[in-house]
């Protein structure tokens, strides 16, 4: 399966929908509602963005309407982000809509988001003499112009997202690369092995890479590294994740750079 190449990404938009539930026929191992890869190659080449993620430039408040970015974006009206939460609670990372951007200052990019903010989100430098901990709230852009999902119809009220199952016998005997795309309603809840992304029992795969993701609202994982090796995970945004974001499953795995 082809979708642009790393040479010549897919420009165009492009939606992927799998449909089906927990009941629908099932193939051996790879489960269904999913792009099942065995001795093959997937590529999926989505538009580049820089970057997929940055740090807010000062703090906001419960209320605000805009918030301040760090450094440089492509970013672009109607586009989806979501900002980290900073207090004891998980749950209160925010998802929105860009509504305007103003890049008059292009180091510091103002955003009007499409709803007000419902939590207060930090964004600060503590520096404790010679040492810091930098403590801004970041924020991650979810959209691509290339998108994975599960049908938006059953897969959230049942948990039954769409997969990329990932499984050959035998070192480089498959090569996924995957690259600026959106996955939104993945993974199965509560079901071994049936996570957004999972590459299973191969071995060492120096071909393959999964970079500039944009994954939200996955019921089972974002990424899952079992008997992997040498996989690249690179500069790719997780929000509203069941479980594990990163999960490396048997402690066996090595040389995987996770960046």
């Amino acid at each position: 399966m082809e979708v642009g190449t790393e040479e010549h990404p897919y420009t165009s938009k492009l939606t992927i929908t799998m449909h089906g539930n927990i009941s629908s026929p099932y193939l051996p191992i790879f489960g269904n509602k999913c792009i099942a890869v065995k001795e093959s190659t997937l590529d999926m080449h989505g538009v580049k963005r820089e970057p997929t993620w940055t740090v807010m430039n000062e703090t906001s408040l419960p209320g605000a309407t805009e918030i301040k970015l760090t450094g440089q974006v492509d970013w672009v009206a109607g586009e989806e982000i979501a900002i980290a939460p900073t207090g004891f609670n998980p749950r209160e990372g925010e998802k929105r809509i860009i509504l305007a951007i103003d890049k008059s200052n292009p180091d510091i990019p103002v955003v009007t988001l499409d709803a007000p903010l419902d939590y207060k989100h930090f964004a600060m430098i503590q520096y404790y003499g010679d040492d810091f901990i930098d403590m801004r709230a970041e924020v991650g852009l979810l959209t691509r112009n290339v998108k994975y999902r599960g049908d938006p119809e059953t897969s959230a009220p049942n948990q039954y997202g769409a997969t990329i199952f990932l499984h050959s016998e035998g070192d480089d005997s498959l090569i996924a690369r995957l690259e600026y795309i959106e996955l939104t309603d993945v993974g199965q809840a509560f079901k071994i092995g049936r996570y957004a992304v999972h590459f299973h029992m191969i071995g060492a795969v120096h071909k393959s890479y999964c970079r500039g993701f944009g994954t939200h609202q996955s019921f089972n994982r974002a990424f899952t590294l079992h008997g992997t090796h040498y996989m690249r995970l690179i500069n790719n945004v997780a929000y509203n994740v069941k479980g594990h974001v990163i999960f490396i499953e048997d402690a066996v795995e090595k040389k995987n750079l996770i960046q």
